[in-house]
């Protein structure tokens, strides 16, 4: 039986909030984890004796293979069950975390971080997978998505608050060390709560030579953009982002040849499902780019300790929840790429702001409008983006569908990151251009979600014209 047929009847739980808790806190550490250690950086290349690129790797090996490996990921969970594959990517990242915080070589530190990476790539597809399957209502899944939202975002901020906090007050050690009791918790209640969810379909083989193309293919597009600023080798770098070009080439060539796709087909034939992905990349690249730059701002042009520049994201918290409330409720009411569309136009609005405020060296106060804006329209676009690219998501295609929407976020934010020192130009100052870029990549974002308005409305107008049997 084909994906396109599979009628099974939806898992259903009688703890669905108690689920969704498990759930987010879970992707809450996820994407802690892509930003934890900046702060705590200097301390940990004190204590660990870091050489400069090794400490670039410390953050750079963590998405490497969590952004390569996110599609692998989603398709061992739609062969072998999202609940069996949560569990373990949640175990690995666990015990990565612990070999973290136990690190006393910087080689130990990078292996275990890379590790973490393969953990997350395996959860974070599970997470969205099951969101989609244990939410079946539309107003339950627009409410999910905008948790699972709120989640992503709040993981950004916590991650650097929590870094200055533990790093000033405990050892910097203890931001991998406090993963495992919310590890501990999800490991233990997850399968009691959703008992005889999706075992997987392993009738159909796992394509390892499509596996193996995309997963080298995408590791290296990721390595090639962490590496554009600052390598020293401009020549090796272009190789491996032409090589990453070849792969990716030469998996689509085999996706179309082989019987079992890694990609099931017609996912990315959906056109609403593909325009909102990349949305999603261009959205993500404004908001990691704008995220690090104002950042720099703070505390390299205001002068801000570590601590207080997090602390001068609360606001930025504020307005992302409130992003993430109304998105949830227009969500329900409207198209999700009409929601994107607007939550884009706020984010590209928020960010020329931002840009005009660092351009005229404003004080942390004139700041504050930009901020407001550009956290409310991420807080926004992020689930509205996964809602249209999950729709029509079944038990055979959610994991797969939901890996792409989070590498989709993965691949942003490595553009994003590789962008940041390009746009600050050699004195590093450059924070006005720099923020005026992030602008335009949302900008582009808004264009894209109205091509994701456009495809929904002709799939509308064509169900309509379809006779009825």
């Amino acid at each position: 039986m084909t994906s396109e047929t599979h009628t099974a009847s939806p898992p259903r739980t009688s703890h669905p909030r108690v689920v969704l808790a498990i759930l987010c806190l879970t992707q809450l550490l996820l994407t802690l984890d892509d930003n934890v250690v900046n702060i705590a950086l200097p301390t940990i290349q004190g204590d660990l004796h870091l050489s400069g690129p090794s400490l670039v790797w410390v953050i750079n090996t963590y998405m490497l293979t969590f952004g390569g490996l996110l599609v692998l990921g989603g398709r061992l969970g739609d062969r072998y069950g999202l609940v069996r594959t949560f569990l373990v990517g949640t175990s690995v990242f666990a015990m990565a975390s612990l070999l973290c915080g136990l690190a006393m070589e910087p080689w130990q530190l990078i292996a275990a971080r890379g590790l973490q990476g393969v953990g997350a790539a395996l959860v974070a597809p599970a997470v969205l997978g099951l969101l989609t399957m244990v939410f079946t209502e539309p107003e339950q899944l627009a409410r999910a998505f905008a948790v699972w939202g709120a989640t992503a975002v709040a993981g950004a901020l916590a991650g650097l608050i929590l870094s200055g906090v533990i790093t000033e007050y405990a050892s910097w050690r203890w931001i991998f060390f406090i993963n495992l009791p919310v590890a501990a918790v999800a490991l233990f209640l997850l399968p009691r709560l959703l008992r005889g969810v999706q075992s997987g379909n392993r009738t159909r083989p796992l394509n390892w030579r499509g596996a193996a193309l995309l997963t080298a293919g995408l590791s290296l597009l990721v390595y090639s953009l962490l590496s554009v600023e600052g390598s020293g080798r401009p020549v090796w770098i272009a190789g491996c982002a032409v090589l990453s070009v070849v792969l990716i080439g030469a998996f689509v060539a085999d996706q179309r040849r082989s019987a079992n796709p890694l990609v099931a087909r017609g996912v990315f034939a959906e056109p609403v499902r593909s325009r909102a992905l990349v949305a999603a990349v261009l959205l993500s690249a404004a908001m990691f780019q704008g995220f690090l730059v104002l950042t720099l701002y703070l505390q390299n042009d205001l002068g801000f300790t570590p601590l207080a520049a997090g602390l001068a994201y609360i606001p930025f918290a504020l307005g992302s929840l409130t992003g993430v409330k109304a998105g949830q409720r227009a969500t329900v009411r409207f198209d999700a790429g009409r929601v994107l569309t607007v939550a884009c136009v706020t984010t590209a609005i928020g960010a020329a702001l931002l840009a005009w405020a660092a351009a005229s060296d404003f004080t942390y106060p004139g700041l504050l409008p930009g901020i407001l804006l550009f956290a409310t329209g991420i807080g926004a676009g992020l689930p509205s983006s996964a809602a249209a690219s999950t729709r029509g998501a079944d038990e055979q295609t959610s994991g797969v569908i939901a890996s792409l929407v989070n590498s989709s976020q993965q691949l942003g934010g490595a553009v994003g990151l590789a962008l940041v020192g390009v746009a600050l130009g050699a004195s590093g100052q450059g924070f006005g251009t720099a923020l005026a870029l992030s602008a335009v990549l949302a900008v582009l974002a808004c264009a894209a979600s109205v091509t994701v308005v456009r495809a929904s409305a002709a799939k509308e107008r064509a169900a309509q014209a379809a006779p009825v049997d």
